[in-house]
């Protein structure tokens, strides 16, 4: 199993090597980028089944302002801006999806969160 694992990593290092520094400096810049964007979720005061999401991003570039959601119960929309809602109708948990972009789509993450509905 180790032989597998330093094998692949020597392929990837290879694939990364042979493109040019742009590639090689999205991977680079994307992966680190992915680390400072997440999902927070919280139960509206009103309703406990309505749950509002917000994105939130320590980074230095510019999150893309269409949001893609899939909030795990079969529902997908897309929203403008970095919070979302969603009433989900039976009690479960649900892993939420959010893909986020930077740079108009530059770098492509799918943030998940789970949310838990009693």
């Amino acid at each position: 199993m180790e032989l597998v694992k330093k094998s692949l990593l020597f392929l990837g290092l290879i694939a990364v090597s042979s493109c040019g520094d742009k590639v090689e400096k999205s991977v680079v810049d994307c992966f680190g980028q992915s680390i400072l964007i997440d999902v927070e979720h919280k139960a509206s005061d009103s309703n406990a089944s309505k749950i509002d999401f917000n994105i939130t991003y320590a980074g230095k570039e510019t999150v893309d302002n269409a949001v893609r959601w899939d909030f795990g119960d079969g529902t997908v929309q897309d929203f403008t801006g970095r919070d979302a809602s969603h009433t989900y109708t039976k009690a479960g948990t649900y892993t939420a999806i959010a893909k986020v972009g930077l740079n108009n789509g530059y770098c492509s993450f799918d943030i998940k969160e789970t949310v838990t509905i009693k």
